[in-house]
């Protein structure tokens, strides 16, 4: 007597419901965050298909391979950023009438930037480590761009005093790394883990009082 196999659920195809991300957009997020903890060697199309839910010929059909789909998220990231160069265009402006005003406002909005996408910093170390033509696209997509429209907020608040540097490019480093580094969720951290709002305004403030005092 012939057995049958159990049906196996079937994978949603045609368009996906109203308030669903699109294939794109999942890819895209499961490259972020599998780049970011295992480093783009590490990383394979199964896996990043199997973390966004879609089928293998996805990835191909949308992003061609491994290398452009890692392209693919620096352009997304850079295009996200590029939604806050306003606000740093607003802050630099302050900088020139009230610099140290305006380095709280900018230490505000990189806490915010990071705790929006906690992921970016560990993205950015897994090829700082390895000078190759993915970091040469990183620095000049995301992070020259970035540098570009703080600078004047940090040159100013240097300038009057408002902060001591005795090297202001190694300066401007430290400061990220104390504001980005504790958005990374850790098992270190309270709520088990998770970087609520509230922690995300508490590390703000404590950023500022370290960097530019009441």
């Amino acid at each position: 007597m012939p057995t049958t196999k159990p049906d196996r659920p079937a994978r949603p195809r045609g368009r996906r419901h109203s308030g669903v991300i699109s294939g794109r957009e999942a890819l895209l997020s499961a490259a972020l965050s599998c780049f970011a903890r295992h480093g783009f060697e590490a990383t394979s199309l199964r896996t990043l298909a199997t973390q966004a839910g879609v089928d293998m010929a996805l990835v191909a059909r949308l992003f061609g391979s491994k290398a452009d789909l890692w392209i693919a998220v620096v352009d997304h990231l850079a295009a996200h950023q590029a939604a806050g160069l306003p606000r740093l265009a607003e802050l630099a402006l302050l900088a020139e009438t009230d610099p140290a005003e305006a380095l709280r406002g900018f230490i505000r909005f990189l806490a915010h930037v990071s705790f929006e996408a906690h992921e970016i910093p560990a993205f950015i170390m897994q090829e700082s480590g390895h000078p190759n033509e993915r970091l040469d696209i990183l620095v000049e997509r995301l992070l020259e761009p970035f540098r570009t429209a703080c600078t004047p907020i940090l040159a100013a608040a240097i300038r009057a005093g408002v902060v001591k540097a005795v090297h202001p490019e190694l300066f401007a480093r430290m400061m990220f790394c104390s504001i980005s580094i504790p958005m990374v969720p850790s098992a270190l951290a309270p709520e088990g883990g998770r970087i609520t709002p509230a922690m995300r305004d508490a590390i703000a403030e404590q950023a500022i009082a370290v960097f530019v005092g009441s």
